[in-house]
């Protein structure tokens, strides 16, 4: 049965990212304890952030300077998005408009969800994360306001 929106707004935090092949493999793209927040907002926009714990900082003070290096640590240990959603049956849809990763902006994200209570998990059509190609699936839980 659909969820009504209200049923998704508010704040999410991240509690696993798992990544299933068509083997059946399953990896964690951002480790075993990833960080994230989520958010729905009534107004129909969507923020989403989705790290690894405990980042390298970079060398210096400079957050749009550092070596290639350290930029590529960073870009490939963080993925974060924003732009509007909406319910469209048993999925949400996040329609990008910025984006860590500039490929994003400008799609559509489906994700099917599924909520349990205080949870909701999302899952996302087969994707390619890491090298790893496969379903996505993420269990965020309500943050108590």
């Amino acid at each position: 049965m659909p969820a009504k929106p209200e049923q998704l707004i508010g704040s999410w935090r991240l509690k696993k990212w798992i990544l299933t092949d068509g083997n059946g493999r399953v990896t964690e793209p951002m480790g075993p304890n990833p960080w994230g927040l989520i958010i729905y907002a009534a107004d129909g926009y969507m923020s989403a952030m989705l790290a690894m714990p405990d980042r390298t900082p970079f060398a210096g003070n400079d957050p749009l300077g550092g070596s290639p290096e350290e930029a590529h640590r960073a870009m490939s240990s963080c993925h974060a998005y924003v732009g509007r959603w909406r319910i469209d049956g048993e999925s949400v849809v996040h329609s990008v408009e910025m984006a860590l990763w500039p490929n994003m902006v400008g799609t559509e994200q489906v994700r099917h969800y599924h909520l349990d209570g205080n949870r909701v998990i999302l899952k996302t059509p087969p994707m390619t994360r890491k090298g790893a190609s496969g379903i996505a699936e993420l269990t965020w839980e309500r943050v108590a306001g």
